[in-house]
């Protein structure tokens, strides 16, 4: 007898793509492209100065140690110039002077590296930052506390990035609206997300659906019974949040407006200012982006991460149905594929729905097809009822009836 229980989504980035929300390996080539203009500006001007300094930074790090570019100058340049900003200086030219320097510095470091057409994983770049300070080491000459100050201006730099092109999404899509309409005919309904947008979360608003982050997980007791509401979507988001912001000081969880989540970290009118604590920071960053980048290394063990990890187990323990949307179950994410293998029933049905690239059918090579998901899935649930689709997320629930 199948069981009678949760709904569950586990979404990965094909989900957002047809609201043009890169993956996270196209970051970095796309904000170094011509066509970046838009990224790198300001609304409303003047241009932030966080936001310059932040890209200069990480740029001139990824010319210096994955290029041949020799950026000893640059290197020179770059911290004569944080100084000049962080001393106070009241002489209103000689800060315009400065101003416009680093503005010339970040066009050429741009420049730099559309032509050194960067193709380097993300993960490698984040596994790097993460053993060197996990190990108090150096790396490529910058001590452990230079290189966190550089993971943090890249994380900073993708919190903007994906804020901005949220804000620029209409929000109209039928394919997300359809996908709005089944939720709202379900009950009990997860969804498990290894996303950092906040598309889902801006839809539902919209559409009116009620959801739960999940941020505390219940305690049991063995007289209790814990009441849930089927008529919540619990939405849990595994790799945090682009507007979830930890306060350095007290420890809060800040969540942000949405559409102000990425401008308020680079706004220079404003200090950074924690809601609970009402700390300001100074020169130094207060609020710290909760997100779980790419790497080798995932760090899941803080009180947050647990609840959340917790409550996803919890609800795919309870799965009558499992739908994988854009999600290619990569060998890298071992940490969740090992939730998923332990915790969903093997009476579960599960349906996976992917691009049609990833179509064993499009290739002859045995070879190839061994290195697409539907084996790695098939691999991973061999005692469950599968189904592949391999059409998009555009057609699924129409095809599909659902």
């Amino acid at each position: 007898m199948k069981n009678k229980g949760r709904t569950v989504f586990v979404i990965g980035a094909g989900f957002s793509a047809p609201a043009n929300l890169p993956i996270q390996n196209r970051i970095l080539r796309e904000i170094t492209q011509p066509t970046s203009a838009d990224f790198l500006s300001f609304d409303p001007d003047p241009e932030s100065l966080k936001l310059m300094l932040s890209f200069n930074r990480v740029g001139l790090y990824l010319l210096q140690n994955y290029t041949k570019v020799d950026c000893t100058e640059d290197n020179i340049k770059f911290s004569g110039l944080e100084r000049d900003i962080v001393l106070p200086n009241t002489d209103p030219i000689q800060q315009n002077n400065t101003f416009r320097e680093i503005q010339m510095q970040r066009e050429s470091i741009r420049s730099k590296l559309e032509a050194a057409d960067l193709q380097i994983s993300l993960e490698d770049i984040f596994t790097s930052f993460d053993k060197s300070y996990q190990g108090k080491e150096y790396l490529y000459q910058k001590s452990y506390y230079q290189i966190d100050k550089v993971r943090d201006a890249i994380t900073r730099l993708f919190v903007y990035y994906f804020s901005r092109r949220i804000n620029s999404h209409s929000f109209d899509h039928q394919e997300y609206i359809d996908f709005c309409n089944f939720i709202k005919s379900q009950r009990s309904v997860t969804i498990i997300s290894t996303n950092w947008d906040v598309l889902i979360e801006e839809y539902f608003t919209r559409e009116k659906i009620s959801y739960n982050l999940c941020l505390n997980e219940p305690y049991f007791t063995p007289s209790s019974k814990i009441k849930e509401n089927s008529s919540v979507v619990n939405l849990i988001k595994l790799h945090g949040s682009i507007n979830w912001f930890k306060c350095l000081n007290c420890g809060t969880l800040n969540i942000v407006d949405n559409k102000k989540c990425g401008r308020f970290l680079f706004d220079d009118s404003a200090d950074e200012t924690c809601a609970q604590c009402h700390c300001k920071a100074s020169n130094e960053p207060l609020l710290q982006a909760e997100i779980i980048t790419p790497t080798m290394m995932k760090t899941i063990n803080s009180q947050l991460y647990n609840n959340l990890w917790s409550a996803a187990k919890r609800d795919l323990m309870k799965a009558s149905s499992v739908t994988f949307v854009g999600y290619s179950l990569p060998v890298a994410d071992f940490e969740l594929r090992y939730l998923l293998q332990r915790s969903i029933p093997s009476e579960a049905t599960i349906d996976i729905v992917l691009h049609h690239s990833d179509n064993p059918e499009n290739t002859d090579a045995s070879s190839l097809k061994s290195l697409l998901p539907e084996k790695r899935y098939r691999d991973l649930f061999a005692k469950n009822e599968m189904n592949f689709f391999y059409e998009g997320f555009n057609n699924y629930f129409s095809k599909t009836g659902k």
